[in-house]
């Protein structure tokens, strides 16, 4: 034999794994079809017996005490309802026996379902809790804002309701998205979560336009000022999300983009006001850099700096854009030398 038993074992993890040089493992193969010790030791290293039955005993033993958690958290969980229903059941009880009607103990039971999705939920549900929990939670609001609608005889539900949503939504979406969008979808949840937000902020709007008893002036503002607003948002998560760039000419694209969003807003919301009265008459219409920045003619420095402000962020835009296509293009040639 060639090489000594010492130097084959050394070297017979690396053969194993295949990640040792074709010169390497010709050796160790060579070797072992004359070493009976070595040939034994190889096959050793290849029966896998012994660590599939200590993963299976691992496996076993965390399930084992995880069903246990699960059991006593949902212990937890079944006594802590309990506990609410208890001084549920006292009013309902003390309202039937001095005679009063139980409408507002809808309003009580409203305001334990409440609770319980903070303080039951979380330990009966295994998986997804915070999921679980903003939805509940969510939901056992509505209900209550339902209850003291009715109970007041108020035609306010609806904006309560949308605002409501409409606001968790925001602070809560992002985590409850990600649990929702898997597999293919999972590339799609900034756009999902800033679907669903813009979806109930014109469920606001409308429900808030109904409230007001759709006075046109309303509409005008109300949709101009936030369509203009979410457009920004949208491009952000177009260009982030889908444009297939490096992060140099993304930023580019929304330095200018913003740029150009902050610049034209004076301009587009007067048109958007001008057939209810609304329109300021400011913008870029009183560009007049003879006048320079003077305090005294507000309108005209105004002009002036919306101006600047979209000359700044477009050069400072293609700035970013250049430099990413250089890098673009120093990666390519990189590439080919490889």
């Amino acid at each position: 034999m060639k090489y000594a038993c010492d130097v084959i074992q050394d070297l017979l993890p690396l053969y194993q794994d295949k990640i040792c040089s074709n010169a390497s493992r010709m050796i160790v193969e060579q070797h072992i079809s004359e070493c009976e010790v070595c040939k034994k030791i190889s096959e050793q290293m290849c029966d896998n017996t012994v660590e599939e039955k200590l993963f299976e005993e691992k496996n076993s033993v965390i399930k084992k005490h995880q069903k246990e958690i699960n059991r006593k958290t949902t212990a937890i969980g079944t006594a802590m309802g309990g506990i609410l229903f208890i001084p549920t059941l006292i009013c309902l009880i003390c309202n039937i026996a001095i005679g009063h009607a139980v409408d507002w103990f809808f309003i009580v039971l409203a305001s334990m379902l409440l609770v319980a999705s903070f303080l039951v939920v979380p330990f009966v549900v295994e998986t997804k809790k915070i999921m679980w929990v903003v939805v509940t939670s969510t939901l056992s609001l509505i209900l209550l804002l339902l209850v003291c609608c009715i109970y007041t005889r108020g035609n306010w539900f609806f904006v309560a309701a949308c605002g409501s949503i409409f606001g968790i939504s925001i602070v809560f979406v992002p985590f409850v998205i990600p649990h929702l969008c898997v597999g293919k979808l999972e590339r799609h949840k900034a756009a999902a979560t800033v679907l669903w937000d813009t979806i109930w902020l014109y469920l606001l709007l409308i429900a808030c336009g109904i409230f007001v008893h759709w006075n046109l002036a309303y509409w005008h503002i109300a949709m101009s000022f936030s369509s203009y607003s979410v457009l920004i948002v949208w491009i952000f998560v177009i260009i982030i999300c889908y444009v297939e760039k490096n992060s140099c000419i993304k930023g580019g694209i929304l330095t200018i983009a913003t740029g150009i969003w902050f610049g034209l807003f004076n301009d587009i919301m007067n048109f958007c006001l001008e057939p209810v009265g609304a329109a300021d008459g400011s913008g870029l219409a009183h560009l007049d850099f003879s006048k320079g920045f003077s305090a005294d003619n507000y309108r005209v420095m105004n002009a002036n700096l919306l101006f600047m402000i979209i000359v700044v962020s477009v050069a400072i835009g293609v700035a970013l854009i250049w430099y990413g296509l250089l890098l673009e293009k120093k990666g390519k040639k990189n590439e080919t030398e490889k």
